[in-house]
């Protein structure tokens, strides 16, 4: 439908609606100074009247103008015009001649049940590109979403409405209060939806469901409304696409769920960083990967692409933590055993987890006898025992023979005669002993005597010496 409305005091005739939200609308216009077809999106409601607003807005467009790249939808202009004594900023941008991302996706749902892996991971790699170039300008776009994302005729992608999300994001701070949030719940990034400061990581995140929605052909949370869907970003953790379309495979589980961690610093660090990961899971994805076969019920068409529409809701709470998922827990039957002493109407008792289970019992073993008087090793269980051989009886009627008397010799050999061998040895030794004493005593007496002239000990009796002779006196009688 065409109208004869314009914009920029009369230079963008406006013409078709291509799109509309709860805050924007989006029509085909004709620039009538170089006579082209371009797409003018013009802001509604009452953040119109906020100046703060429209100088938020007009600063964002100037920085998304200088932006040029393949992927971006370029932007040529922006103002402000009136209606009905309202000023309604504008804002002009390259007109893309193909649909959206969001009609693309509804196209393969209805022929395949979501869209090819390799086809999906492409586009993303294709959005990141974008990011890149917006982020080395410090520019980030907040709200990546199907509804933004334009494919050509030739299949190229283009991202549109780069910081508008932030401009917009001011404007409804300034006119309520502090603690609101502004974006599409549906993608909106953990940080975001506390509140808190956002960087380029952010998009990150809205790539990451992006990614999930193409891939299995529904959201990675669903609630019944937008503050519920901010708790679910900040609280739980997305199943894996695999478990809703069985040919993905898992690398690509692994990439999109380290781009939906909570914790930035737990994503991909750069937009090139998870493009390049991208390429190279799409480069690996087989043939069988091209076909989706979706499961556990298949799309939800509803909400298929997104709303393209912003919401406002209050900041939500939580710590920005990403809880791993765990296993629903099967209960193990344990094998049940019966009492040592069944009886009637006595139930079995069930034998605890493994990690309670009581010591067994010791069997009592046979203590071994001790020698001289040692047994045999005990039989084993069951074996018959052999009988004990039994001595041969005596012939009848022989006579016994008396044992022999042990006469003296005997005895002495016996033990009585090795008690006397032994006190005649010891009495020989002591007699020894004695006879070396007295030797070695008379020894030392004689050295004595013989060094010392006056010793009167046991010395031997010298002759004494002769008489003189007394003259005339004979010597014979």
């Amino acid at each position: 439908m065409s109208e004869s409305r314009t914009v920029g005091h009369g230079r963008y005739v406006l013409r078709d609606l291509l799109g509309q939200g709860g805050m924007a609308t989006v029509h085909l216009a004709e620039d009538t100074v170089l006579e082209r077809p371009v797409a003018v999106k013009t802001m509604l409601g009452e953040m119109s009247r906020e100046a703060s607003f429209r100088e938020r807005f007009r600063r964002e467009a100037q920085a998304v103008a200088r932006l040029n790249h393949t992927n971006i939808v370029a932007v040529y202009d922006s103002g402000e015009d009136d209606t009905d004594g309202v000023p309604v900023p504008f804002i002009v941008m390259e007109y893309v001649e193909g649909d959206s991302l969001s009609n693309v996706l509804r196209k393969d749902i209805a022929e395949q049940g979501a869209m090819p892996t390799a086809k999906a991971l492409n586009i993303a790699a294709d959005v990141l590109a974008a990011l890149s170039a917006s982020h080395e300008q410090g520019l980030v776009h907040r709200d990546i979403k199907p509804a933004n994302v334009m494919m050509t005729k030739r299949g190229v992608v283009k991202v549109m409405d780069f910081g508008i999300a932030r401009a917009m994001q001011s404007g409804v701070t300034s006119m309520t209060q502090t603690g609101m949030v502004v974006g599409t719940p549906q993608y909106l990034s953990p940080e975001q939806a506390l509140g808190k400061s956002v960087d380029a990581r952010a998009d990150l995140y809205s790539v990451g469901c992006l990614l999930f929605e193409l891939l299995t052909g529904r959201l990675p949370f669903e609630s019944d409304t937008p503050l519920g869907m901010a708790y679910m970003h900040v609280q739980e953790t997305p199943p894996a696409p695999s478990s809703l379309n069985t040919a993905v495979p898992p690398e690509v589980d692994a990439l999109v769920a380290r781009s939906l961690r909570k914790d930035p610093a737990h994503r991909f660090q750069s937009a090139d960083e998870m493009r390049a990961e991208c390429l190279r899971v799409a480069s690996g994805a087989g043939s069988a990967a091209n076909t989706p076969q979706v499961v556990g019920g298949g799309p939800r068409f509803g909400n298929v692409g997104g709303s393209g529409q912003n919401a406002v809701f209050p900041h939500a709470q939580g710590p920005l933590n990403t809880p791993y998922p765990q296993a629903p827990r099967t209960p193990t039957p344990y094998p049940q055993t019966p009492p040592p002493y069944p009886q009637q109407g006595m139930t079995p008792r069930q034998t605890p987890p493994p990690y309670a289970q009581p010591r067994p019992t010791p069997v009592p073993q046979p203590r071994p006898t001790p020698p001289p008087y040692a047994t045999s090793a005990p039989r084993p269980t069951g074996a018959p025992m052999a009988p004990r051989p039994v001595a041969a009886p005596r012939p009848t009627g022989a006579p016994m023979a008396p044992r022999p008397v042990a006469g003296p010799d005997a005895l002495g050999k016996g033990h009585a005669g090795r008690g006397c061998g032994a006190a005649a040895l010891a009495v020989g030794i002591v007699i020894a002993v004695l006879v070396l004493g007295a030797l070695l005593i008379a020894w030392l007496v004689q050295k004595k005597a013989n060094t010392d002239p006056s010793y009167n000990g046991l010395a031997p009796v010298r002759p004494a010496a002769a008489a003189p002779a007394v003259p005339g006196e004979s010597t014979g009688r």
